[in-house]
């Protein structure tokens, strides 16, 4: 069985649309769980219930962004002993019948996060092959960003977004939850290099396909999305980079982050966003 996760924020159309992208699948046996962190839509989904028992709507009682939701679904569905992998995934993405099948037949390995070639939108364009760490700059570049997809670099990445996700319930096991410290943005970073550190591998499939919307959730002038990008990449090299590197890494950032951001009302969530990396504090571990 897969266990498949996304998380809704202010989307819902979205997310009923890749609902029923799922129910069209050729694959049948799987448990869907849609955590809603959008508080004010959670009649819209009481008012519609999904008349299919694979399908579950869990509402968050707050919004801890991407990990938090996506944790509340793993948590969920790795009570059902029989789901041997999972997918997590934005809402805003677009599938083929065939996709988890495809993925299934491709994704042979116990030891790997895979991720299916990501179109943006529809066009021919890639939305990304993973990204790669830059020490120097201070953040990530994601590879064949809009690049046409018959002139593909087949660059190895350090992470891969968390717009789709697939991997054996071994990784989730092994790796554990997304780190909820991040919320939304690094937390696929994270995650990826945690599962490198316990020696699973990141692995693109170059021969399955799916299309992604993106950033549909914080689309727009997102205030938000640059304070939560300008903590997040520091609390990212806080946690994974060596004392040289993470100071040059935090370093660039700022100065960066201060050249991206001098609009006032961009200023204030970015200074916001940099005091909160350089303070914040983990929870101590359970």
């Amino acid at each position: 069985m897969i266990g498949i996760i996304t998380v809704n924020w202010k989307g819902y159309d979205v997310t009923c649309d890749l609902v029923n992208q799922v129910l069209r699948s050729s694959h049948t046996d799987f448990s869907f769980v849609v955590v809603n962190n959008s508080v004010g839509e959670a009649a819209k989904f009481d008012l519609s219930p999904v008349a299919d028992e694979r399908v579950r709507v869990i509402h968050s009682a707050e919004n801890k962004g991407f990990s938090g939701g996506v944790n509340i679904g793993l948590r969920e569905l790795l009570k059902q002993a029989d789901i041997s992998h999972f997918i997590i995934m934005n809402n805003d993405v677009k599938l083929d019948p065939g996709f988890i099948d495809d993925m299934l037949a491709h994704a042979t390995r116990h030891d790997r996060i895979y991720s299916p070639l990501i179109l943006l939108r529809d066009t021919n364009l890639v939305y990304n092959t993973g990204g790669r760490v830059v020490t120097w700059l201070g953040g990530t570049v994601n590879l064949n960003n809009h690049r046409p997809v018959d002139a593909l670099r087949k660059t190895p990445p350090h992470f891969f977004s968390g717009c789709i996700l697939f991997m054996h319930r071994d990784v989730i096991e092994k790796v554990g939850l997304l780190d909820e410290g991040f919320g939304t943005y690094y937390e696929d970073v994270d995650f990826c290099y945690r599962a490198r550190e316990k020696g699973i591998e990141i692995e693109m499939i170059w021969d399955v396909r799916a299309r992604h919307f993106h950033s549909y959730a914080t689309k727009g002038d997102n205030v938000f999305k640059i304070y939560l990008i300008n903590r997040n990449q520091i609390l990212f090299a806080r946690k994974h980079l060596d004392p040289l590197p993470r100071l040059i890494f935090i370093s660039a950032a700022i100065v960066r982050g201060f050249f991206f951001n001098l609009k006032r009302k961009k200023f204030k969530q970015y200074i916001r966003g940099i005091r909160e990396g350089l303070a914040f504090k983990w929870p101590d571990p359970a």
